[in-house]
């Protein structure tokens, strides 16, 4: 009786052993580092607009903006920081602060949690201090960039290659597509606006 209990004790430590050691094989085996491709240094990509006249067609491309510095503000429908930068890049177009010829786009950020429809209300009534005179881009969560420097598509998603922004977060690309600015406050303010343009009005350096 005793030699049975022992044998079935020693099987039982086996068994335990046994998944012990393999499940830290198992969880190598899975979380094994995916080699990304690197981001591209001059960036671009397309997606789908509104189709009104300010978005220049029901695709944008971005390169089409490259005819200067461009100001891309992500946003969603539901971000209370979007609406004050929003409000606030009105307000400074209208005291004719911004040029009418700044390059301005915003890029809906988050396709899967907010339907074109919120988006939609929130920023193209023209009531309304958010509607947006510029281009409003609707990518998808699959979308990815362009590498500008050889014109084709890569598998480098679109949000890691802008450095995964949040909402609402203001960014500059130079002329050429090549991410040389991003903001770190939530709240529209004037010395950030003011810091963006000027590195606009230098070429984006």
């Amino acid at each position: 009786m005793k030699r049975v209990t022992k044998l079935t004790s020693i099987f039982v430590l086996l068994m335990l052993m046994a998944g012990c050691t393999a499940a830290p094989m198992e969880e190598a085996e899975t979380e094994e580092e995916t080699v990304l491709s690197p981001v591209p240094e001059r960036l671009s990509f397309t997606a789908p607009t509104f189709d009104r006249a300010v978005d220049h067609g029901a695709q944008h491309d971005l390169r089409s903006s490259f005819d200067g510095p461009v100001l891309m503000l992500w946003v969603a429908a539901g971000c209370s920081g979007c609406h004050d930068w929003t409000a606030m890049l009105n307000q400074e177009l209208e005291a004719g602060n911004i040029s009418n010829t700044t390059n301005i786009v915003s890029v809906h950020r988050y396709p899967a949690f907010e339907s074109v429809d919120d988006v939609r209300e929130r920023y193209t009534t023209n009531n309304s201090s958010t509607h947006t005179p510029w281009p409003l881009l609707l990518p998808s969560a699959s979308t990815n960039v362009i590498d500008v420097d050889t014109g084709r598509m890569t598998d480098v998603n679109l949000y890691r290659a802008f450095e995964n922004p949040v909402t609402p977060t203001l960014q500059v690309l130079d002329s050429e597509g090549r991410l040389v600015w991003t903001s770190k406050t939530y709240w529209a303010n004037a010395t950030v606006l003011e810091e963006a343009l000027n590195i606009m009005e230098t070429g984006g350096v």
